[in-house]
Formats: C-alpha cells, structure tokens, sequence
C-alpha cells in the first residue's frame, strides 16, 4: 500500500516541489494542505492524483484530518511581512500546530524545512530564520520523528525577476547584498526530488539535519551566468550592502536585510555533495538557466 504523505504549502514553490516529486512516485500518496481545494494550483495537483484536504494552522481539527493516517508530512511555516503583524511570533505557532497534530496523529516521518538559529550562533536577530530554528527545536523536544532540511536561496526566484532591478541603463541589477561574498543556491524542483529521497529513506535519515545546494557562487558569476545564456541582457550584482538594506522603507526590509548579513558572515550549512547524493539530476546555476532560458527572456522582454 502506498505510504500518504501530507505536504504542507503543496500550492507554494517548497511545498509544491515536494508534491511534484512525490506525485510522480507509486511508493506514495500525496495528500497537499491547502486553505482552499477550489484554488488553480490546488486543482491541477488534485488531477495528478493528490488528496486535497482544506486546513488551517489555527484550526487543530483541520490539521488533525489532514494528518490522520499519514505514514509522513512535509511541514514548512510561512512569514507574512505586514504592518504591525508580528510574523515571528505566528510563525511559530504555526510550526507548534502542526508539530502537536503530528505528534497525535502518530506521523512515523517528518520532514521540516527549517533556518539556521541565527540570533543563537551569531548574536544578532534574524527573525525569518530563528523562527523556524525554534520550530525544529520544538518538534525535537516533543520526541518528533524528524529530518530538518535547509534551503537556500533559489534559482526559481528568477523567474518572477525576484530581487532584480531594471536600471536606466537597460541593464539589470541582482538585489542579493552579498558584498563579494559566495551564496548558495538550488533549484526548488531539484530540491523536491532530494526530499523525496529522504522520505524514501526514512531510516538513514531520522534525526539527520540536511542543506540544499546546487552550488555555491558570488553574485558576479551569478551575474555572468545569467548574461551569457540570457545575452543581450545584461545583468551585475548590487552594490547596496546589507545594513543599507535594512533601512529599506518597506515590512520585513530588516529582516530581509539581516539575512543578507548571515548569507554573509555566517556560513550556512549546506552541501552540494550531500545534495546530489540525495539527487543526482540537482543542477548548477548555469544547468538551470539553459533548462528555463526561454521563461527568463519573456519574462526580461515584459520588464
């Protein structure tokens, strides 16, 4: 019998890799979690054969119908930069929620995407990333049978021209405030598959805490990556550093602006090995640019 796994956020990118990779695996039945079945997304996923359950983390009978029964779940807590919201401390009720609904559901595997603890390691705040550190903490101290896993940026945020600036120039601007200094990165499909293994794999896994990467480069070659394939755009990294960010006047710009400073200065824990032995087909940046060009020229054209 195939084994359900309940995937938080299925009609978001993590969440949505994840249950395209399962979805094309007998070994599993997907079961999304979403705040409404009757959405596009949620209806394209039902027709590949998903389960789709209506659930909210504020409500505990949802969360516990739509982790009744599953053998595994993949969990992942969302920010929402808003005036006057405090995301960090719902973000962590969120992962409570659906921690304690696993818990008393029996789930034997969960996988959580989590963040480094950076206020702990580092001695400054990083709210959008300390939350989730706290909701893996959580999940630990509740004797949660769990593999956390770390993403890193992604390549996907191209697509939408997230973080890029068309100049007056013609040219565009990279917004990742790296200073010079190298990020990881990976495509969030190819992420997709490495968690699939991973639920594949439960025993070799339990208890193991794994960093997505496809690799690891400055913003200068992302910038040479992305003009070579993408020619006659031309792109180049930001020279705004991340403390300048932080001033920002818009919700979450410190935020943002603070986790520029740890991609910095604090050496996320992520392997590019580990993450093609998960995944053999994780592709680089330059891999990832030639499969997508002619996404990346249309959506350069509207800009």
């Amino acid at each position: 019998m195939a084994k359900v796994i309940t995937v938080f956020g299925a009609t978001g990118t993590q969440g949505g890799g994840v249950a395209n990779a399962l979805l094309e695996d007998p070994e599993f039945k997907v079961r999304i979690v979403t705040r409404s079945a009757s959405s596009e997304k949620a209806k394209a996923l039902q027709e590949r054969g998903a389960e789709v359950v209506e659930a909210t983390f504020d409500d505990p009978g949802s969360l516990e119908r739509a982790l009744k029964g599953a053998h595994g779940t993949f969990v992942m807590s969302t920010q929402t930069f808003t005036e006057g919201v405090d995301f960090y401390t719902l973000e962590i009720k969120q992962g409570k929620a659906a921690a304690d609904a696993a818990k008393a559901a029996g789930v034997q595997h969960v996988v959580l995407s989590s963040l480094d603890a950076v206020k702990k390691t580092m001695g400054f705040p990083c709210p959008m990333y300390d939350a989730k550190a706290e909701i893996e903490e959580y999940m630990k101290s509740i004797g949660l049978p769990l593999t956390a896993i770390k993403f890193p940026p992604y390549f996907d945020n191209y697509l939408s021209l997230k973080l890029i600036t068309k100049l007056e120039d013609g040219t565009f601007e990279i917004g990742y405030c790296m200073e010079g200094a190298p990020m990881h990165g990976i495509s969030v499909p190819d992420a997709g598959f490495a968690i699939r293994a991973i639920f594949k794999n439960r025993d070799e896994w339990l208890g193991k805490t794994v960093g997505f990467s496809g690799e690891k480069l400055t913003i200068q070659q992302h910038a040479d990556t992305l003009s070579k394939h993408l020619a006659p755009y031309v792109f180049k990294p930001t020279q705004m550093t991340s403390d300048a960010f932080s001033q920002l006047p818009f919700p979450g710009a410190k935020d943002v602006g603070d986790m520029f400073k740890f991609y910095r200065l604090g050496n996320p824990a992520h392997d590019v090995e580990l993450t093609r032995q998960l995944y053999p087909g994780t592709r680089s940046l330059d891999q990832w640019v030639q499969d997508n060009k002619e996404t990346l020229l249309s959506a350069l054209k509207s800009a």
